[in-house]
């Protein structure tokens, strides 16, 4: 049975993909991202947060790098204890860390060949899918879609080095971001929604103690490339911020 601190849940298509911290010394801890046998995401109801422990029998894996991380099992339990988010932390930069943008995953990132600013990997020299990294300042970015919008972000990195047009695809970021575009009553209500992520929230997250973040990668696909994703922003939203709008 191998016991888990779930440090990452994002959004995967109609589901949730997940890591968990496994810890092998006092003071080393790796990531694991547990999926059920027959598929790579987790369906609702998915009844665990950051945090949380859980336990699970683990099922032999033939795990595909970069995504070395990958190891199937039967199903998820809850243990007996929680991380605070401070906890959870300390133990997130006791696993993958990386100071820099070409330690994230082994290799150097490049940018989009169609003019864009995101950046991408090549899944044959990336050595991981998943790294932690400090930032300094963050930027969010509301951009419409067809019954929705999408979420990105602007990082300045700790190193000084900036990950542009990032994906956000943490769990309870995208609902912070739609009960926050809900609340607002107006035919179009992205631009407002946006200045106050950058405003408002922007400000309580520079001015926190710790700020961290999780860069990870998706599964390649038909033109292998692996395009970096924002899978976990800390500190996390509280929604108790949502009324200074």
């Amino acid at each position: 049975m191998k016991e888990l601190f779930l440090s990452d849940i994002t959004v995967m298509g109609e589901g949730y993909c997940v890591i968990g911290l496994e810890k092998i010394s006092p003071d080393s801890f790796r990531s694991t991202r547990p999926f059920p046998p027959r598929a790579f995401a987790w369906r609702e109801p998915f009844p665990f947060k950051r945090g949380n422990t859980v336990n699970f029998e683990p099922v032999p894996t033939v795990a595909k790098p970069p995504h070395i991380e990958d190891q199937q099992c039967e199903g998820l339990r809850h243990g007996n204890r929680s991380l605070t988010e401070k906890e959870l932390v300390e133990c997130l930069q006791k696993a993958e860390v990386s100071p820099d943008l070409e330690h994230l995953f082994e290799c150097q990132p490049q940018t989009s060949t169609r003019g864009g600013r995101a950046l991408w990997v090549n899944p044959r020299d990336a050595k991981r899918s998943i790294c932690g990294c400090e930032y300094d300042n963050l930027k969010f970015h509301l951009y419409p879609e067809a019954g929705g919008f999408k979420l990105r972000s602007e990082l300045l990195l700790s190193s000084n080095e900036r990950l542009s047009s990032i994906p956000m695809v943490d769990r309870e970021w995208r609902r912070f971001a739609v009960s926050l575009v809900q609340r607002i009553k107006r035919s179009d209500p992205l631009p407002l929604a946006e200045r106050f992520l950058n405003r408002t929230v922007c400000n309580k997250l520079c001015a926190a103690p710790q700020r961290f973040v999780r860069i990870g990668l998706p599964r390649p696909r038909e033109n292998q490339q692996c395009w970096l994703m924002l899978d976990s922003l800390f500190p996390q939203p509280k929604d108790v911020w949502l009324d200074e709008l």
